[in-house]
């Protein structure tokens, strides 16, 4: 009976903690929106054809037939006017020629409102707030382009520290996708682009849609589950190396990792939690994984209130992670009639977890659910860990020798083969996807 109180007192306390905890980080988060975000001034001038001076400090998004760039804007002209900014606008250009980090550019235009959009089901999803979180509210297309400068090869510049390590940061991912291009064929070689670094280019919107409707498109974008591969990865590379240096070059890696890949809120999410996940190590401190899940989504939060709202990525990957941790036990016990040979039983029992956990966000925000998705990820997502490895020692040979390189490609691509093998077929069937 004495050891019942005890345990129920612990349990009002961890309550009452978290209810404390949660009310802090939503009083910072009130205070903290107040201050970063001021009313926008571009959308003032809408349908207005003005000039706008700025500095490229993202990857370009390079799709099918054009080509997207956030710009920072740092003031317009209009007429005689000179004025400050504190926003972005994103800018749809052609492909050609190619625009690069770092760069300092006059563009002039149309300033055009961003529109809220229904899917194919009739779901309307919030683009408007869903830019605005990232202090975005107005669009420029096809706009004349002027280049100022290149602010990476001025040693005097502010930004020239930080955009130059941007710069050659995806300067080294654009040359691996290439290696990629050279020893694997399309689309094996976008996949596993999208696989390792979470890059789309020229995977097509026919399969594309496919990894939709099969419930795999996580894969594809990166989701947490692929960067919790990679960190793993890093941490047992350096292993040898003294704890102490091992835990920091480990961190370096993951947080250049993260740059590389973009910096969406998943990989966020997921590189916070693996950065306590070495701490923890290297303390000797227990890892409790739960609270390390909360820290990490209080401190995204606090950084920027409106991704609680306005970010699907950001609120499926803390939901699927929830059910991960909490639930993943409970059903990886009520599939023991499943093997635990290659891992089906922890593979089926995360899949089904995660899927429980975000079912119904996902119908909320589509309208559909995919029927085949369960199967699919059981099927498929033993064999990530196994092709990520190979695929990244492929682009790895294909620096040294492009024949090597193909010769290693040989195994990732037969695992490429199979996922596509795979998709293509669930996606295919007419019961793939129930719409509601």
């Amino acid at each position: 009976m004495q050891k019942i109180l005890i345990i129920l007192n612990q349990q009002k306390k961890s309550i009452f903690l978290f209810i404390i905890f949660v009310f802090a980080v939503g009083i910072i988060s009130f205070f903290r929106f107040k201050i970063i975000f001021k009313e926008p001034i571009l959308p003032k001038y809408a349908e207005q054809n003005i000039s706008i001076i700025g500095i490229i400090k993202n990857e370009p998004d390079v799709r099918d037939t054009t080509t997207r760039i956030t710009l920072t804007a740092l003031w317009m002209e209009n007429k005689y006017q000179k004025i400050f900014l504190d926003e972005k606008i994103i800018l749809t250009i052609p492909i050609y020629p190619e625009r690069k980090i770092g760069e300092k550019i006059k563009v002039t235009g149309k300033i055009l409102l961003p529109k809220n959009f229904q899917n194919e089901n009739g779901i309307e999803f919030d683009y408007i707030n869903f830019l605005a979180k990232d202090k975005i509210y107005s669009l420029m297309y096809r706009p004349k382009i002027e280049i100022l400068d290149d602010l990476t090869d001025k040693k005097s510049s502010e930004y020239s520290v930080k955009l130059f390590i941007l710069k050659n940061i995806f300067k080294i991912k654009q040359n691996f996708l290439e290696k990629l291009q050279q020893v694997l064929p399309s689309p094996e070689a976008e996949l596993l682009g999208g696989i390792l670094l979470g890059t789309k280019r020229s995977l097509g919107k026919e399969l594309e849609e496919n990894f939709r409707r099969v419930g795999l498109i996580h894969i594809v974008v990166l989701s947490g589950y692929n960067v919790s591969i990679i960190a793993e990865g890093i941490l047992r590379f350096f292993s040898f190396l003294p704890k102490i240096l091992s835990a920091s070059v480990g961190a370096i890696s993951i947080l250049i990792f993260a740059i590389m890949v973009g910096s969406g809120a998943t990989v966020i999410r997921a590189t916070i939690m693996a950065l306590l996940a070495l701490y923890a190590r290297v303390t000797g401190k227990n890892y409790a994984v739960n609270r390390a899940l909360f820290l990490a989504g209080a401190i995204m939060i606090i950084h920027n209130p409106m991704i609680l709202l306005y970010d699907p990525s950001f609120q499926l990957s803390f939901l699927a992670t929830l059910g991960l941790i909490n639930l993943g036990n409970i059903i990886k016990k009520i599939l023991k009639f499943i093997p635990e040979k290659f891992q089906f039983r922890e593979i089926s029992s995360a899949t089904i977890s995660t899927q429980i956990a975000v079912l119904p966000m996902l119908i909320k925000m589509t309208g559909e659910l995919s029927i085949v998705s369960p199967i699919v990820n059981i099927i498929t997502l033993q064999v990530i860990p196994i092709t990520m490895l190979l695929g990244f020692l492929a682009g790895v040979f294909a620096f040294i020798n492009q024949t090597i390189g193909l010769f290693v490609a040989f195994l990732p691509f037969l695992f490429l083969k199979y996922i596509l093998m795979i998709v293509n077929f669930f996606a295919e069937l007419s019961f793939a996807v129930w719409v509601f």
